[in-house]
């Protein structure tokens, strides 16, 4: 990934510490005294102003919302493996591999895999041994085209396979997006499911100013200038989806998960979580 991308690594510690503040399963693992500095500085900062209006939705509320839905979609498709990809501290295919025995498989720049397999290697011995054979953390740029291949090889055994990128698109140019979704389709296979977060000016428009209030708070967080680069409108995305070899594009809808994640009936964000499958079988 180029241009920027070296931010990544502070939103990942803030994130985990916002999962573990709003009580993730497993989040505790992840969470650090960066994240924590930088969520409670944040907050000092003026973050604790969006808090104020019901309109506005805070960090931790946007954060959490896209979490809670993103997981809620992983649970539906019942996967026997979950792939995150640029996963920095997310807690997900750890819980998946501890908690249901599915192959969980994370892919990140090098940096930030190895932050992630030194907190694994700090975690109590029960969960190393639980993890054994079932979770791995692999150092990869997935918007090189070679990742491709990567991911076809990892897919290769899969039947339901979940490939989620949760905070990913945002950071990543329109070539390189394309480059991404390309990779995923061909790995996917039939009955594969790709999972993501992203933005289009349309959603942010329908809530507003609150939209400029959370862009602003975003980029003092990654400290990029271009944070949340939207998709024109929900056509949009399908179509640059659909080009690059992805098909049955789907916005999720949140309130067909309040079942399952209660706590969405009181979150809300201008983010869309958005599914799609392979335009074909995967790729041999």
């Amino acid at each position: 990934m180029t241009g920027g991308h070296e931010r990544i690594g502070p939103t990942a510690h803030y994130t985990a510490y916002v999962w573990r503040a709003a009580g993730f399963e497993r989040a505790e693992l992840f969470s650090t005294w960066q994240g924590a500095a930088l969520y409670w500085g944040f907050f000092a900062a003026g973050e604790w102003t969006t808090r104020l209006s019901p309109s506005t939705p805070s960090m931790r509320v946007y954060l959490e919302y896209r979490h809670r839905l993103i997981d809620a979609v992983v649970a539906e498709h019942r996967p026997d493996v979950v792939v995150e990809l640029g996963a920095g501290l997310s807690r997900r295919a750890v819980v998946w591999a501890l908690d249901d025995g599915v192959r969980g498989l994370e892919y990140d720049l090098p940096d930030m895999a190895a932050r992630k397999r030194a907190a694994l290697a700090s975690a109590p011995d029960e969960i190393q041994r639980a993890l054994a054979g079932r979770h791995r953390v692999e150092a990869a740029n997935v918007v090189d085209p070679s990742f491709g291949q990567i991911l076809r090889e990892a897919l290769r055994d899969s039947k339901r396979p979940v490939v989620v990128a949760e905070g990913l698109l945002s950071y990543l140019a329109g070539d390189e997006r394309v480059q991404l979704y390309a990779s995923i389709a061909g790995a996917l296979g039939s009955d594969g499911l790709f999972v993501s977060d992203l933005h289009t000016r349309t959603g942010q428009a329908s809530v507003g100013v609150a939209a400029s209030v959370l862009r602003a708070a975003i980029r003092t967080v990654t400290r990029r200038r271009n944070a949340l680069d939207p998709y024109a409108d929900e056509a949009d995305v399908c179509r640059v989806m659909e080009t690059a070899g992805l098909a049955r594009v789907s916005f999720v809808d949140p309130r067909e998960h309040h079942a399952a994640q209660p706590r969405l009936r009181r979150l809300h964000s201008p983010t869309h979580v958005v599914t799609a499958g392979a335009g074909s079988t995967r790729q041999s």
